[in-house]
């Protein structure tokens, strides 16, 4: 009786297992769920941590607004217990002088933009020209390929005309796989390889794009998502983060996501009972910074979703 019950409860939790990366199975529930999540986690400044540390972070509470914006929620009426909004802490972190580099710019300018603010006239300071002045003699933004292509596409979602040198730049640091490193150098990651190819959906770069593709193609998972790298020294199983930022490509590029094996499905299986995605599947509990990448690729929307439609002449 007593093994009887045993198995009994054994199948009783591995079914709960089983079941809690799929309680919301319709991307629309999933949503609703994860900001519910993240919203509980604003800070008394309006921003967000970046899940490591307790304080607001900037480049995170970016991508919170961004991520947000693209579930149909405005950040701009989130209001903490101090009467603080997430707009409100990335200005008072510009004033502060927190945003140096490329990549944080970017971050801010896209998420004034999706926010309806604007980028050239947010918390005293003209954003797109404060990137625009980041760029170096080779044509190139920030440290490597992941700072470019953000900064291209924060540039795009300003409707601001490409600098010179700027596309041509992401297309010279593409490597011979076809996808994109960190810095240059590095071994391609589906990250980098993701924004890369969402900044050049909105430009003339056909070969690159087909290549960046193949390389995707080339390391997918069976479960439908993608891992960081492959190969790598610390393994290759799908992660939310990454499988977001591709599946964010692909909608950019007008591909369809049932003929990649609907990639979108692999990150509902990840969903906690909290309303938070999994980094994993097998690692238990909810990454708050998952959640936030995970949030605009079920919404299927681009990071540069944004761009000014031009008014006809």
């Amino acid at each position: 009786m007593v093994k009887r019950l045993v198995i009994v409860l054994i199948a009783v939790a591995l079914a709960a297992f089983a079941g809690a990366g799929a309680l919301a199975q319709e991307p629309a529930d999933a949503l609703g769920a994860a900001v519910d999540y993240l919203v509980t986690h604003q800070n008394d400044d309006g921003g967000f941590s970046n899940g490591f540390t307790p304080e607001s972070d900037l480049g995170a509470t970016a991508d919170v607004v961004v991520a947000l914006v693209a579930a149909g929620e405005d950040p701009n009426e989130l209001r903490s217990a101090d009467g603080q909004t997430p707009l409100d802490h990335l200005g008072a972190q510009l004033d502060a002088g927190v945003a140096e580099s490329a990549g944080q710019f970017a971050k801010i300018v896209t998420a004034v933009v999706a926010a309806g603010q604007d980028p050239r006239d947010f918390a005293g300071h003209n954003l797109v020209d404060e990137l625009l002045a980041l760029q170096d003699d080779e044509g190139m933004f920030g440290t490597g390929a992941f700072e470019h292509c953000l900064s291209l596409i924060a540039l795009q979602n300003a409707g601001e005309t490409r600098p010179e040198g700027a596309v041509e730049a992401v297309v010279a640091a593409q490597n011979e796989d076809g996808g994109w490193g960190f810095v240059a150098g590095e071994a391609s990651d589906t990250n980098t390889t993701g924004l890369c190819l969402q900044a050049l959906a909105l430009e003339d770069a056909p070969d690159a794009v087909e290549a960046a593709l193949a390389y995707l193609a080339a390391i997918q998972n069976e479960d439908g998502g993608w891992p960081y790298q492959n190969p790598s020294d610390f393994g290759t199983a799908s992660d939310a983060s990454s499988t977001a930022l591709v599946i964010q490509a692909l909608v950019a590029l007008g591909e369809d996501l049932e003929a990649w094996n609907s990639p979108e499905a692999f990150l509902l299986s990840l969903q906690e009972p909290s309303g938070a995605f999994r980094y994993q599947s097998e690692l238990l509990g909810g990454n708050f910074l998952s959640t936030v990448a995970v949030i605009p690729a079920l919404a299927l929307v681009p990071l540069n979703h944004w761009v000014p439609v031009p008014v006809a002449e």
